[in-house]
């Protein structure tokens, strides 16, 4: 039987408790947070036993330092907020706000579909221009130059 090779990869002792220590954990939180013994996490990070890629990635996820799937590469967690590759904050409760906004907008568009109005786009609005315009000032009749009536002599 021919064993074909595998994608799964390990990691190395030390890059395992490295990565734990990193994170605050103890070898009980880290085994609780994994679903395995305190006794594998040993095992684990003296090299008594292989620790699968599986366990690494996900200690990487549940300590805030990397997210799964490609659409997350670069985005990381820290304490309660969730920052983009660009460094910008997310907290719980923008992203609340977020997700309330799409869903009344959501709402919003079933309830006109529902209505049965039909808007010509000719009768649309458009968004206001927020530029300033500038004014033109009409001088006062007297303070305008007099025009000299004829040609010169």
């Amino acid at each position: 039987m021919s064993r074909r090779k595998s994608s799964t990869r390990w990691i190395s002792a030390q890059d395992f408790a490295d990565l734990r220590k990193q994170g605050g954990m103890t070898r009980k939180e880290a085994a609780k947070a994994l679903d395995v013994t305190p006794r594998t996490i040993q095992n684990w990070e003296t090299g008594g036993a292989r620790i699968p890629w599986m366990a690494y990635r996900m200690l990487r996820i549940l300590r805030g330092f990397a997210l799964p799937g490609v659409a997350w590469e670069g985005w990381t967690i820290r304490d309660h907020e969730m920052f983009s590759p660009a460094g910008r904050q997310f907290d719980a409760a923008w992203l609340l706000n977020v997700e309330h906004v799409f869903s009344q907008a959501r709402l919003w568009r079933q309830m006109y579909a529902r209505s049965g109005i039909k808007k010509p786009a000719s009768t649309v609005l458009p968004f206001p221009d927020r530029r300033p315009v500038a004014v033109e000032r009409v001088r006062p009749l007297e303070a305008q130059p007099k025009k000299q009536m004829g040609g010169s002599r």
